[in-house]
């Protein structure tokens, strides 16, 4: 390695050597050492292209047209979310995502109307309904004879103690059970459907046992059908 003409190191075939500093002596004595300058230019370049994207999506804020989105989110070019169907829900979150023009719910599936079981109760990790439960599915039977063309789902949710596959399972049974009751009184078999979703939807904090509980439900949610 030789020294070229302006001061940078060259190799023997004069091509600039793969070395990013420069030392610079005076009288024998050395001044000062520039180190990694192309290195640090990057490095102050991506923090200033980071300090522009507050939600950092790949889109700066000034051309961000949703500056809030979730980190993580697939993002057009305008920095918003996709949403496929045009419903409000962005397609990471849409369960259904064919549902356009339709009222749907938070996960972006169509929603006529949700039925709570209050004084739902289960013996313990199982799907056997106590017979304390009957009245609540009674009233849900009343309501579900009021409409016509029925399409429904009986959704079963649990918290999140044991397993995520267990909790799934355990939802799906109880999901069943109370389809099986729903049939035994009168409604149509094919105009419902079970499905469990386990621990996957809180509707609130698992961290106390208050929160548990109402994580542990059935719901009703009737999707299509004109009530009388």
């Amino acid at each position: 390695m030789r020294a070229s003409a302006d001061g940078t190191n060259a190799t023997a075939s004069g091509r600039p050597a793969a070395v990013f500093a420069t030392s610079v002596y005076t009288g024998g004595m050395p001044a000062i050492k520039l180190l990694f300058i192309p290195i640090l230019a990057v490095a102050l370049a991506t923090a200033s292209a980071a300090s522009d994207d507050a939600d950092r999506d790949g889109v700066v804020d000034r051309l961000d047209e949703c500056p809030a989105s979730e980190t993580g989110a697939p993002v057009t070019m305008r920095g918003c979310a996709y949403d496929t169907d045009a419903d409000g829900i962005p397609d990471y979150r849409d369960d259904c995502q064919h549902s356009s023009g339709a009222t749907v719910d938070s996960y972006g599936c169509g929603l006529v109307r949700e039925i709570e079981l209050p004084g739902l109760a289960f013996e313990s990790n199982s799907a056997t309904i106590t017979r304390s439960s009957h009245s609540a599915l009674d009233a849900a039977v009343a309501t579900l004879q009021r409409y016509r063309n029925l399409v429904a789902e009986v959704a079963g949710h649990t918290d999140n103690v044991g397993s995520a596959a267990h909790n799934r399972r355990l939802s799906r049974r109880r999901a069943e059970a109370v389809r099986a009751y729903l049939v035994a009184a009168g409604i149509d078999a094919a105009a419902m459907r079970a499905r469990g979703y386990g621990e996957s939807r809180p509707v609130a904090s698992n961290d106390s046992e208050d929160g548990r509980a109402r994580n542990r439900r059935v719901v009703i949610r009737i999707t299509s059908g004109t009530e009388e």
